[in-house]
């Protein structure tokens, strides 16, 4: 813009109220209308501006204080509206102010003759001024808006960045679980491996422990039968010392008499043997019925502590079950060890005393061989057929135990004379496969016994 010549308006168009419109009507509605003075009034003003000078100018014209207001008014970034919004009003106000300050100078021109060059620098200051203002608030808005599109930006980055984070510990975490679902079924086999054979392993010392009872109950049966045939024996053998005279050997009956004291003597301490297997047998039948309902207790402890295995190694339930098991396999271990320590020792003995008996009925069998009275011969034979006939009772189906042979001598006779059928057939002979054996062949005997019954 120039500051030469300014176009003079129009007569009409400075009657309607400003230049360049020819009616105020068709005024744009952001300029404001401008009051023109009387026509006396524009004479006295620049009469008046060039009495008072430049510098009084502009504050004396009307036109000029009211474009000052105008121009100092709105127009700023301070009504909440979006900065594009703002940017495109504030240049809309920059342009209608141009508008103004074009139309103020034509009529200052038109009215004065020459322009004030003090005002026209005041609006050309106050225009660059704004002008720098408006400059500064599209850049920080445009400031503020980069920084919020940043700082959106960098939150969407952060949220990337943590569900990428999410998606890679996510197959680590499933691998570990799946190791630990594996480690969990490996423990799980191995506890049902673990119980598998535990259960087997009592149902087979439980079947053990039932054949060892009626081992030793037979074993108490024969002791007890061995007992009797002991006692009758002796009875008979004092009745026939009693009805058989012996006067010519005093001898023979001193050694008979002892042989028969020897005999009460290990009667008396079989019947020890069989008391104590007695009270044995009492005590663990007690102890049995006592473990059986401690069983029992834990198996209800069981029932109702037991609930579904958890995902961490094992329970409490499973621990007990456990220690029950491992109580129930030493205790079968106990039972079966002491009930064949029992049986052993008890076939032991019945063995020594089969060996005596049959060793004593041998030597009675002799003396009353050697004796001349008949009726020596006659009650012997009697003892030996009552001897035979415990022996076959002991033999029975009912009184014998699983693998172990009843080792009685049997004692043939015919007649009234067993003397000639021992001869022929051998002094002694064994029970199981009847091998006859001479007197002199006692220790063979006993060792054929023990290797043949086994």
């Amino acid at each position: 813009m120039t500051h030469g010549h300014w176009p003079r308006p129009r007569p009409s168009a400075r009657a309607h109220g400003g230049p360049g419109w020819p009616d105020r009507s068709q005024a744009p509605s952001h300029c404001p209308i401008v009051r023109r003075p009387s026509a006396e009034k524009p004479l006295a003003a620049g009469l008046g501006w060039r009495e008072r000078g430049p510098a009084a100018a502009s504050p004396a014209t009307p036109a000029a204080s009211e474009a000052a207001q105008y121009l100092a008014s709105p127009g700023r970034l301070s009504d909440g509206s979006p900065p594009a919004e703002g940017l495109r009003r504030l240049q809309d106000q920059l342009a209608a102010r141009d508008a103004l300050i074009e139309r103020l100078r034509a009529r200052l021109a038109a009215l004065e003759g020459d322009t004030a060059p003090s005002l026209v620098d005041a609006l050309l200051e106050q225009v660059a001024r704004f002008r720098e203002q408006l400059r500064q608030r599209e850049g920080g808005a445009v400031e503020a808006a980069l920084r919020q599109e940043i700082e959106r930006l960098s939150e969407q980055l952060e949220e990337k960045e943590r569900e990428t984070q999410r998606l890679r510990g996510q197959p680590g975490r499933e691998r570990e679980r799946e190791r630990e679902v594996a480690l969990l079924r490996g423990r799980v086999a191995e506890e049902e491996r673990a119980r598998a054979a535990s259960v087997l392993l009592c149902r087979s010392l439980a079947d053990e422990t039932q054949q060892l009872r009626r081992t030793l109950a037979a074993t108490a049966h024969m002791c007890q039968h061995l007992v009797k045939c002991l006692d009758e024996r002796q009875h008979a053998q004092g009745d026939a010392r009693e009805r058989s005279p012996e006067p010519h050997c005093p001898g023979k009956d001193a050694s008979v008499q002892v042989a028969v004291e020897k005999l009460q003597e290990e009667n008396r301490l079989l019947k020890q043997k069989v008391t104590h297997v007695e009270d044995l047998n009492a005590r663990w039948q007690r102890y049995d019925a006592s473990r059986d309902e401690y069983v029992r207790g834990l198996q209800a402890q069981l029932r109702g502590l037991q609930v579904p295995p958890g995902p961490t190694g094992p329970s409490a339930p499973e621990l007990l079950r456990k220690e029950v098991s491992r109580l129930n396999i030493l205790v079968y271990k106990d039972d079966f060890t002491s009930e064949r320590a029992d049986r052993e020792r008890a076939q032991s003995r019945v063995q020594e005393l089969e060996g005596r008996l049959a060793s004593l009925q041998h030597a009675a069998s002799r003396r009353q061989d050697s004796r001349e009275p008949g009726s020596c011969r006659i009650h012997t034979g009697t003892n030996a057929k009552f001897l035979e006939t415990d022996v076959r009772g002991l033999s029975a189906p009912g009184s014998k135990r699983p693998g172990t042979e009843s080792q009685w001598l049997e004692v043939p006779v015919e007649g009234g004379h067993p003397g000639t059928a021992r001869r022929g057939q051998g002094d002694l002979q064994c029970p199981h496969c009847l091998q006859g054996f001479s007197d002199e062949q006692g220790e063979e005997l006993f060792q054929h016994v023990a290797e043949c019954c086994q």
